[in-house]
């Protein structure tokens, strides 16, 4: 053997070596970490599949990740909305008809129990969840809703319900609280001294929504003569007597109540010997007089159903557009001062307070203000707006019923209070309206969340079968590798005495 062959071969035994260790150094990793190797090329030719499925379960972690932030809102909101549905039905005893007891400060206790649930829907309305108010469209930097104090007395040189309030009943009770109407004096026509017919007219002020609208009258008086009313606005009506009626014959005068004027009440009189009853006027010595006993009478009904019922009509309507604001709507206030001649409504959004201040963009459907896109074209949509209708209404009947002034405690009083307290509670739970609008949300919520669940568990199902494929890719047989290992091993310490042998000759040893 040459010198140059033993080179070859102690550089033929160094590489066999270097490569033995390599080799071993590479299997010990793959043990160590699990995996074939650190790159996708380790993996051979089913790396492309790898790469995608790895892509699929990174985006199902960002789903997850926004489902789980999507799941907090959710459940707040399930649990405000409850909440909210309870003071709708607790609202409907507090706000109690037959509970007119006056307090100290003036309040009735019913509207000390309704101000307690309204301030509790306030706060829940303002409720906050890592920066996401729940009520108020989507994210915002501030409580979507002014506090109680704000909306009832007004704040920032902004007017409050109480003054808009106010400036309704002005406006539809008039300045005589007679509902924009007159009652004129009796024209009476004589032969010497015997009347021979005495006539009163009963008129609308102005063409306008406010106050009671003439709607119609009926009349079964004999010796009187009903004209009017006409189609046209102002309206009026006279009443002529030629002579006297008969003991229970009746006049009956229907008004309308704004604004829609769809509404009617009717005041009904009776022919009666005396005003013993209620609902009655008196036949008189002559016609003359009993003309001005229907006049009294009817003029004195007018204005006591204008400030019961009117006036509580009043306060609805008034409320109403104080907090009627969904989708960028302006609340609407009374066209004054004066007010009590008032004729029309003007904008009053820059002189009133708002009262509810989270996203209120032009749309038909809030729950589009919060989204979450949960899958592939899978977006879950679950904004709520405290001035959507079912919501606005729950906050206009308590806030109306607080802010209305009983505090007189006269017979009126207690009247207007179970006329407002009747209209409030028709609010709160609509004849023949099975379920309310909160839980018309509610349900709407309640989908949001079923289906972001299930799209959860599916994410998961998902998750785990792409990452058994991965594993089976990119994993190895440990037993296998062990194997391997030992083999090498056993290969190596044998290469290594090998090597020992060639690189302790020298010259003299071959030679």
């Amino acid at each position: 053997m040459t010198i140059s062959s033993i080179t070859t071969s102690r550089t033929y035994l160094t590489r066999q070596l270097s490569e033995l260790n390599d080799l071993l150094g590479e299997k010990t990793t793959q043990l160590a970490r699990g995996k074939v190797g650190s790159t996708y090329g380790d993996v051979g030719d089913r790396r492309l599949l790898d790469i995608q499925l790895t892509q699929r379960v990174s985006m199902i972690d960002t789903y997850q990740q926004t489902i789980t932030v999507s799941n907090l809102h959710l459940e707040t909101l399930n649990m405000s909305l409850e909440r909210l549905e309870d003071i709708r039905q607790d609202a409907k005893s507090a706000i109690d008809t037959n509970d007119f007891i006056l307090q100290d400060d003036g309040q009735t206790q019913t509207q000390s129990r309704a101000e307690l649930l309204l301030n509790e829907v306030l706060n829940i309305m303002n409720t906050e969840v890592a920066g996401f108010y729940a009520f108020g469209g989507t994210d915002a930097v501030s409580d979507p809703v002014a506090t109680i104090d704000a909306i009832l007395n007004g704040a920032d040189g902004l007017d409050g319900l109480k003054t808009v309030m106010d400036e309704y009943a002005q406006a539809n009770l008039g300045a005589s609280n007679t509902g924009r109407t007159s009652t004129s004096a009796l024209t009476t026509n004589y032969a010497g001294l015997v009347p021979t017919d005495s006539t009163f007219t009963v008129a609308e002020d102005a063409a306008h929504d406010f106050g009671f609208d003439i709607s119609a009258v009926t009349s079964t008086l004999t010796n009187v003569a009903i004209t009017g009313p006409a189609a046209a606005d102002p309206d009026s009506f006279d009443v002529q007597f030629t002579g006297q009626p008969n003991l229970g014959e009746t006049i009956t005068v229907e008004l309308s109540l704004p604004p829609t004027h769809t509404d009617t009440i009717s005041i009904e009189l009776t022919a009666a010997a005396n005003n013993e009853e209620e609902g009655t006027f008196v036949i008189g010595a002559d016609l003359e007089e009993t003309a001005q006993n229907l006049r009294d009478a009817l003029a004195t009904e007018i204005e006591h159903e204008a400030q019961t019922t009117l006036r509580a009509v009043s306060d609805e309507w008034a409320s109403d557009e104080f907090f009627s604001t969904f989708a960028g709507e302006e609340p609407q206030r009374v066209d004054g001062p004066p007010y009590d001649s008032a004729t029309a409504l003007t904008g009053g959004g820059s002189t009133t307070v708002a009262w509810y201040t989270g996203r209120n963009t032009s749309t038909t459907d809030a729950r589009a203000d919060k989204n979450a896109v949960v899958d592939t074209n899978l977006t879950v949509n679950y904004g709520v707006r405290a001035n959507e209708t079912p919501l606005k209404e729950l906050v206009q009947t308590l806030a109306a019923f607080v802010a209305a002034d009983f505090s007189g405690a006269t017979q009126v009083d207690e009247e207007y209070y179970n006329a407002l307290s009747t209209n409030m509670r028709t609010i709160l739970h609509p004849p023949g309206v099975d379920q309310s609008g909160i839980v018309d949300i509610s349900t709407d919520i309640a989908v949001a969340h079923r289906t972001i669940s299930m799209t959860s568990d599916r994410h998961v199902q998902m998750k785990s079968s792409y990452e058994g494929t991965i594993s089976e890719i990119e994993g190895v047989d440990k037993d296998q590798l062990a194997a391997e290992i030992l083999q090498l091993q056993n290969n190596i310490e044998i290469s290594y005495r090998a090597s020992s042998i060639v690189f302790n000759l020298s010259l003299s040893d071959y030679l």
